[in-house]
């Protein structure tokens, strides 16, 4: 297993691939095998990197401060990166984003797949996910707290029956392990607290991707991200929810990479 080590923390990564350097963050609910059924067709075009997060896979949490958005940033000075394309998912895409506020310099072209705006007054389906994750949790029960994720980020709007069992387990596995290496301890915090407030400073081309099938919060907040965004635009994917690498590699890839290309 390939470790690059980023602000004194060692970090699980993988690099494929030659061309313009294109990263990868992955969403809060998995980590970066999210990427295993794209990350062949990206590698043909570009230098491509993948890494886990602090908390995700095999990269563990602090106890104490720490940064995504620096780490991300960090991987890119390893490796001796000035400026790539960046696709984030989820938080990959607050993280993605943050990046593109914070030092706009570094990125070339951005992909936000289901990006949270932050300050989003969320409904009540969002409120009653969030209130059975901590119950699950308070009760020591990890294995439903993760099947809660399942359903309600993967599944999204459709019956648990319309997904692959075999993605629904393999999203259930990344979670888990995110819930057993959990620090109570670990304070997580961002380059730009305020980021949401600032949409209009992100100068990058940025493509928006919303699943169709996602929860229904998602279509509004990439629309007006992308209303409030310089250069942006949103596209619906069909089909597909949280997480369109894993649910529709083809589709995605085919919203994707014309994009990253320049040829939008």
């Amino acid at each position: 297993m390939p470790i690059l080590t980023v602000n004194s923390v060692p970090h699980a990564y993988d690099e494929v691939g030659s061309g313009p350097p294109l990263l990868l963050i992955h969403a809060g609910i998995t980590d970066r095998r999210m990427w295993d059924d794209v990350m062949p067709a990206l590698a043909e075009r570009y230098r491509t990197i993948r890494f886990d997060l602090q908390g995700y896979g095999d990269t563990p949490l602090p106890d104490g401060p720490f940064c995504w958005t620096a780490d991300a940033r960090g991987v890119l000075d390893v490796l001796g990166v000035e400026g790539a394309h960046v696709i984030g998912i989820s938080v990959g895409a607050g993280i993605a984003l943050d990046l593109a506020i914070a030092d706009s310099a570094r990125v070339d072209r951005l992909v936000l797949v289901a990006p949270g705006l932050p300050g989003w007054e969320w409904g009540d389906a969002m409120n009653a996910y969030s209130e059975a994750e901590s119950a699950a949790v308070e009760r020591g029960d990890l294995e439903e707290a993760s099947w809660v994720n399942v359903r309600f980020w993967l599944d999204g709007s459709r019956p648990p029956e319309e997904v692959d069992p075999r993605l629904r387990q393999k999203v259930y596995e990344m979670q888990l392990r995110a819930f057993q290496v959990d620090n109570e301890a670990a304070e997580l915090s961002w380059l730009v607290p305020n980021r949401g407030e600032r949409l209009h400073e992100v100068t990058a081309p940025t493509l928006i991707l919303v699943g169709e099938r996602d929860q229904p919060d998602f279509a509004e907040m990439g629309r007006q991200m992308a209303e409030r965004m310089p250069n942006a635009r949103v596209e619906m994917l069909p089909g597909v929810a949280h997480l369109p690498p894993l649910e529709d590699p083809d589709s995605f890839l085919a919203a994707a990479l014309p994009f990253l290309a320049g040829e939008d």
